[in-house]
């Protein structure tokens, strides 16, 4: 009985086979096709997207422009900073040298100092008594 099964689905299957792939090779065909649809509808986007893309280009070439310069008064002003802060800092440390050579004249002179110079407490004139 198993036998009679195996032989009955043997033949069933020896008919259905070529219909299956010839189904299948139907299926393929349209598949084949969405994808040469899609292929074109490609091609024509990115035919539509090149005028945009040379827009763009040219766009770019004419804000390059204004960008070079902007970076060029960013050097200038860096520069221009730098050179202000270097001359901060050279009149910073003169003026702490000439405060410095203040303190040492002005020690040296109190060190040398004889003590008749020193500076006396305030005192008033004696009045003179009119007899």
């Amino acid at each position: 009985m198993l036998d009679t099964l195996l032989l009955d689905l043997a033949s069933v299957c020896r008919q259905l086979l070529p219909i299956l792939g010839a189904l299948a090779l139907v299926y393929l065909c349209i598949l084949l096709r969405h994808a040469w649809k899609m292929v074109d509808s490609l091609t024509e986007t990115v035919k539509n997207l090149d005028p945009a893309v040379k827009n763009v280009n040219l766009s770019m070439d004419k804000v390059q422009a204004p960008l070079d310069t902007v970076v060029k008064y960013s050097h200038t002003l860096d520069e221009a900073h730098d050179a202000a802060m270097d001359g901060l800092h050279r009149i910073a440390d003169s003026a702490a040298e000439g405060v410095e050579k203040m303190k040492d004249a002005i020690s040296e002179t109190l060190s040398n100092n004889d003590g008749y110079d020193a500076v006396m407490p305030y005192k008033e004139p004696e009045k003179k008594e009119e007899a």
